[in-house]
């Protein structure tokens, strides 16, 4: 064979494997966004929240839905819909930055004009001093996905993350594959923890030692420095003046993190409730604040790290929730309403 015939056949074989090999993945669809695909039960498949939540979001199912980061992850949709009465969905995402959570909300009220409840989690992603943010973290975000024309998507599938991803897909559709998430988003990321060590856990809460007392600061909202910048509040603003957004019943909850974290960072938190509370209260939003001191944040055994509590509080955070938006108790000693 000749250089040139090889050369030809080379270059044929590659058009040939690449046709195929893009044609799989768009019939296959790893994170339903194509119009024309085949028509497979699917489920959240990538490892990367980022791109399995936007096909939820979008999603009729759901008329309810949590936003944040790995602080509101643990927020069961299913307890809550029996709770609520509604659908949720949970697409909190790990490390979500505001401007990530800002989008993902934008697409879900976008695409659900009816929305019931949105929860928007209120953790360190919205209390950082600064002047401008960040947008990303070092996880990729997909902003193709979160627009209103499917057929860009199309530009962006030929990789081998979304080949990956569409033979994990066919291996779950075969039943030999898990989905990384429920089809409501949730999934309890603690369960990969291990074994809960409190000797350990200690060490993780009190990075300059145990105190003789538990440090857990009252945090009422003060004003004390009024020339600090939080730039990630006009995000907020945004949100919550978002016309669609407007007809749901919208609440802020502050993340019960750990008392003496909270402790370390009293005065930033405080400045950082203040704020947030004039806007909700400009927009006629709801908060539920678990960011006091109370029966969850003083205690240990609550949590796996200074961010992360574990699975029976997010229980009673969700009962507690599902409380005030029925107004059906009076106000809980873990929680402070305004």
């Amino acid at each position: 064979m000749s250089w040139r015939a090889f050369l030809r056949t080379l270059i044929t074989t590659f058009v040939v494997v690449s046709v195929l090999v893009y044609l799989l993945i768009v019939l296959v669809d790893p994170y339903q966004h194509v119009p024309f695909s085949l028509p497979l039960d699917r489920a959240p498949i990538s490892t990367n929240q980022r791109f399995a939540y936007p096909a939820l979001a979008r999603d009729a199912t759901f008329d309810s839905v949590v936003i944040g980061s790995s602080t509101m992850r643990l927020l069961d949709p299913e307890h809550l819909d029996l709770l609520l009465d509604t659908r949720f969905a949970n697409l909190a995402m790990n490390s979500a930055t505001a401007y990530e959570q800002m989008r993902i909300h934008d697409l879900f009220v976008r695409r659900h004009p009816t929305t019931k409840v949105v929860l928007i989690g209120i953790d360190d992603s919205w209390c950082k001093r600064e002047t401008s943010y960040e947008k990303y973290t070092f996880r990729e975000f997909p902003e193709w996905m979160f627009d209103e024309n499917p057929w860009n998507d199309l530009l962006y599938l030929f990789n081998d993350k979304a080949l990956e991803n569409s033979v994990r897909l066919l291996e779950f559709v075969a039943g030999k594959r898990s989905p990384k998430y429920e089809k409501n988003g949730y999934r309890d990321f603690t369960l990969g923890f291990g074994t809960y060590n409190k000797g350990v856990i200690a060490k993780t809460l009190y990075p300059k030692g145990s105190p003789d007392e538990p440090r857990v600061p009252t945090l009422n909202p003060s004003n004390d420095h009024p020339k600090w910048k939080f730039a990630t509040h006009e995000l907020l603003r945004n949100m919550l003046r978002h016309e669609l957004a407007k007809k749901a019943e919208t609440i802020l909850v502050f993340a019960p993190l750990h008392g003496d974290y909270l402790a370390r960072g009293a005065v930033l938190y405080a400045e950082c409730k203040t704020r947030l509370l004039r806007i909700a209260e400009a927009n006629s939003v709801r908060v539920i604040d678990f960011m006091i001191d109370s029966e969850i944040t003083r205690v240990d055994d609550n949590y796996w790290d200074s961010l992360h509590y574990r699975a029976p509080v997010a229980r009673i955070l969700e009962r507690d929730i599902a409380a005030v938006l029925r107004e059906s108790v009076l106000q809980s000693s873990r929680y402070r309403t305004y």
